[in-house]
Order: C-alpha cells, then structure tokens, then sequence
C-alpha cells in the first residue's frame, strides 16, 4: 500500500488515475481517502495535509497504526530560493533542513537539523525524470514553519545561499519515514503559476 502525502494545492486526481475512491474515517479532522490505482499498480491512501506539522504527524502516525505502509510518495511544491529553480523543474532534494525557530532568532545560531536523501531513490526518480523528458535540479531544500515563510524570509534565505527551496512539511514526512523504515519518494515541483496546469502522471506512473 503507498500513502501519497499531498497539500491542498496539488489535485491529486489530475496525476494519478484512481478508482472507487472512499474517505477514510479516522482521529480529528484528516482528510484521508483510500482509492485502487492501475497505474501505480497498489491501494493508495491519500493523505491531504492543510498544512500544520502536527496534523501532519498525526495523520502520519494513524495510517502507519492502522494500514501496512510500503512506501510513501510526498509530492507538494517547493518554495524557490535559488534564482536558477525555472518553471519546467523538478526538484530532486539532496538534503532536508529543519529550523524550529523564527526568523528573529536565526541570528543567534539556531538548532539546524538535517537529513541526508537516500541516494538510491534520487538515482531511481533522476532516471524516471529523464525519461519522461521533465528537467531537473539538484538542490538542499529548508522546512520552516509555513507562518514564517513570505517575501522577506526568502530574500534574506536567498542572500545566505545555503538552501535553493522551502517546504514546510518535507523534513517531518522524510523524517518519520526514515524512522519508520518506510521508502520515500520525493516530487518536488518548483512553485510557479505555469506549472500549475502540467501534468506529472507519467513520472508517478513508473514509481513502481
């Protein structure tokens, strides 16, 4: 069984062809629905994050206590950084990080924290990438708590040049995925209103 871990932002049924499609009845208010895919070949559980960590966490936790969890896919868009992310990328994340503190406190030498991408799965999504014709960049990718993120904090990201993206649930979905034990695949797509309209069901579709 995969678990997709999306954000209101992405329509997941625009890249994925999925059939008898249920809600799932579950703790709080997660948007959790479980559906058959053909193309990825499994039972999928969608997993619609409205963008808190913990409500990530939770909802992470419930599906991994209740279904059997072979991998997990988190496909969201990333907050560009780097001036060289265009339109047609994908991100393909070399390493997570991790600030819990806000922005007025990183001059005061913040907690960081980081994870290293399993490398075998970034050569497995560069050679889907390629093949489905995609571009792609090779990038460090910052998590911070979505309140922080506007115009400002990415200017002054932007001048310290050590992260190309944001996303404010990659680190904590990678994170519980590592200590679980789970398979991650990351489809970063680089936010601009252009690609709001591409479709990525080629790529996801030879996941597996």
């Amino acid at each position: 069984m995969i678990l997709v871990i999306t954000t209101s932002e992405i329509n997941l049924q625009q890249h994925i062809s999925l059939k008898n499609t249920k809600k799932i009845k579950s703790v709080g208010e997660l948007d959790l629905t479980i559906s058959n895919s053909v193309s990825l070949k499994d039972e999928v559980i969608s997993f619609k994050s409205k963008g808190s960590k913990t409500e990530l966490l939770v909802g992470l936790k419930w599906v991994k206590n209740n279904f059997d969890i072979s991998s997990i896919i988190f496909f969201d868009y990333i907050e560009p950084i780097n001036m060289n992310l265009l339109v047609n990328h994908i991100i393909i994340p070399l390493r997570l990080f991790s600030i819990d503190d806000p922005p007025l406190e990183w001059s005061n030498n913040p907690l960081i924290n980081k994870i290293e991408i399993n490398t075998l799965i970034n050569k497995k999504i560069r050679k889907i990438i390629y093949d489905t014709n995609f571009d792609f960049f090779y990038g460090d990718i910052l998590s911070i708590d979505k309140k922080f993120i506007n115009t400002q904090v990415v200017d002054e990201l932007r001048d310290l040049n050590n992260f190309d993206g944001l996303n404010h649930l990659i680190f904590t979905s990678n994170k519980f995925a590592n200590e679980n034990n789970i398979e991650i695949y990351n489809l970063c797509i680089c936010k601009t209103n252009p690609m709001v309209n591409l479709k990525f069901n080629m790529l996801l579709e030879k996941l597996f």
